[in-house]
């Protein structure tokens, strides 16, 4: 699905770039690389780049987690920063929720593809069960609020969310 979008699976060293963007572009702390390197590993497909003119001008990350990793996420404990890799669903496991770890765009249409990315992968493949996803600017929450995401609890407004919808979508 990313790919109808424009965005390419990236290998390790393309991540290396990909973060280097992200943490150019977002403000405060950004996980390492070898952390980014782990979570694709450990997903198996959760970094994504889009590419113009031969660079890299936005990041799309985001993996399936586990029962774990849901639990901490609704307690407010998932380190996004210093990822515990065994929060993350192995390949061909049910996963207990999806989370949106960052997106970070330098120009429009990267922007756009990552968006419509994440709406896509959401409304096709994680409807049964919830997303959440983190804004750290105001870009970011402008675009995750336009693809349905609202806030968890008042307590912690950053950390957003679209609950699981237990109808079947029409296609």
């Amino acid at each position: 699905m990313a790919l109808q979008h424009g965005l390419r699976l990236l290998g390790d060293n393309d991540i290396r770039v990909a973060r280097a963007l992200a943490a150019q572009l977002v403000s405060g702390e950004v996980a390492s690389d070898n952390a980014f390197i782990a979570v694709q590993r450990a997903a198996g497909a959760a970094i994504f780049g889009f590419f113009e003119g031969g660079d890299i001008t936005a990041l799309l990350a985001a993996f399936a987690v586990n029962a774990k990793g849901l639990e901490l996420l609704q307690r407010g404990g998932f380190d996004a920063v210093h990822i515990d890799v065994s929060t993350i669903a192995s390949p061909g496991e049910i996963p207990a929720a999806y989370y949106g770890w960052g997106f970070a765009a330098a120009t429009k249409d990267g922007g756009r593809a990552v968006v419509k990315a994440s709406a896509q992968i959401h409304r096709e493949l994680y409807w049964a069960t919830p997303t959440f996803a983190r804004a750290v600017t105001a870009d970011g929450l402008r675009a995750l609020s336009s693809i349905g995401f609202q806030p968890t609890n008042n307590a912690d407004r950053s950390l957003l969310w679209i609950p699981a919808n237990h109808f079947v979508p029409s296609r």
